[in-house]
């Protein structure tokens, strides 16, 4: 029974709903495969393991050869190598490469066919032929082409809510025509790059947890104005590109008024929540429940809320079952922790209904890292689903009605993509 609802969801075209991939398999960047494998995630669990920032960027780094580096990292790569993330540049390494376990004894072979990767269709082999994956929604900040082959993007709009560089205001002027002397002017930019965004995408992404409190507070127009006059009138020749402090205030009122605009034209806002990438941040920044108060105030405008709320992932799914216009993605969580990915989805089968839930999201940056996520979120889909058919719940193919709807049918509804 268990390997019938597996086959069955390894069957399944999917769509991913979050990835950071090069928009065109040509800007790859070339790299070795330890390079590569730590450009994030990973080399997060290796520092924690101890290894020091010096000793990570050489190893992200060209003077040494792959041998050197492996000798750098071995002892801190072999403590994580069970960690989600590790599991999951494990089995890339096996199943693309061929390469049954990654050590000093088969690192050089593994890295030369990472590099005869680069002479092939790489997208193509992994991203369908591998994974099974129809379509994956993509996070590039600021770039506006991509490969529609493999993406739709989720335009990233953090610069425009949290203004953080007179380079940043130069790009809005360049592309909206609007040249921005005033807030009203800021404001008319930014209502015009929405329009351009939805033309191509009904979808935004908001990742301002990294820097700042999800508690959006409501602030009067007249409040942000002064802070929006502050960072103007700061800008001076010598000055003309260089960053400034956003203030709150400022912050509060243009996500208010970017929500409100994405609102009125049908748009999805997806918003990062949960543990944050990298070794330190302010963690309770991110707290799913910060978000209340938004989801009250924009009863009709989707949410797609990210990474499950790791660790807030049961306040989440509070907020789910109470507000019908918030969704649950669990891009990334399935790598940030196998087990509790399947601890909560057990818990959500029963708590909320399974069409809020979108099963996956690879959040990489590197290829080969969608494929081992996505074995692992097969994976633990079936285990759980599984335990469920067993203590009587549903069927078989009920199961597999859930996973369908899990990994395919919920987030193309939720982004209007066609089957």
């Amino acid at each position: 029974m268990k390997t019938e609802i597996l086959d069955y969801i390894n069957s399944l075209e999917i769509i991913d709903t979050h990835e950071h991939l090069p928009a065109f398999e040509e800007r790859r960047q070339p790299n070795d495969v330890i390079g590569e494998f730590l450009i994030h995630y990973f080399s997060v669990d290796l520092v924690s393991a101890g290894m020091s920032q010096t000793g990570l960027d050489k190893v992200r780094g060209e003077e040494l050869s792959v041998l050197e580096k492996w000798d750098l990292i071995e002892r801190y790569w072999q403590a994580s190598r069970f960690t989600g993330y590790g599991q999951a540049i494990a089995l890339a390494a096996r199943d693309i490469y061929g390469i049954d376990e990654i050590n000093r004894n088969s690192i050089e072979e593994l890295n030369r066919r990472y590099l005869e990767s680069y002479n092939e269709q790489h997208y193509h082999k992994v991203l369908k032929e591998k994974s099974k994956i129809k379509v994956a929604l993509l996070d590039r900040s600021g770039e506006r082409e991509w490969d529609k082959n493999y993406f739709i993007m989720s335009h990233n709009i953090g610069s425009l809510i949290y203004p953080s560089s007179f380079n940043e205001i130069s790009g809005i002027e360049k592309e909206t025509g609007i040249v921005i002397y005033t807030f009203d002017d800021y404001l008319r930019a930014c209502e015009k790059l929405i329009d351009s965004l939805y033309s191509t995408s009904k979808i935004l992404k908001c990742a301002l947890a990294y820097q700042r409190s999800l508690d959006f507070t409501r602030t009067e127009k007249t409040v942000a104005e002064k802070c929006f006059n502050k960072i103007i009138g700061s800008k001076n020749h010598s000055n003309t590109s260089g960053g400034f402090a956003c203030d709150i205030e400022l912050s509060n009122y243009l996500f208010h008024y970017i929500v409100g605009l994405a609102r009125e034209r049908g748009m999805v806002m997806q918003i990062h929540t949960g543990i944050q990438e990298g070794n330190g941040n302010i963690l309770s920044n991110s707290h799913p429940a910060l978000l209340n108060r938004i989801f009250l105030d924009y009863p009709d405008m989707k949410f797609d809320i990210f990474h499950i709320g790791y660790p807030y992932q049961s306040e989440l799914g509070v907020m789910c079952k109470m507000f019908k216009n918030v969704y649950i993605d669990m891009c990334w969580a399935h790598i940030v922790s196998p087990v509790a990915s399947r601890h909560i989805l057990d818990e959500w089968l029963e708590f909320i209904p399974y069409s809020k839930i979108n099963g996956f999201g690879g959040d990489y940056c590197f290829v080969d890292g969608v494929y081992g996520h996505q074995y692992i979120a097969r994976r633990n889909i079936a285990e759980v689903l599984s335990e469920k058919v067993v203590c009587g719940l549903f069927s078989v193919s009920e199961a597999c009605e859930i996973a369908k709807a899990i990994l395919f049918d919920n987030p193309a509804r939720l982004f209007g993509i066609e089957d």
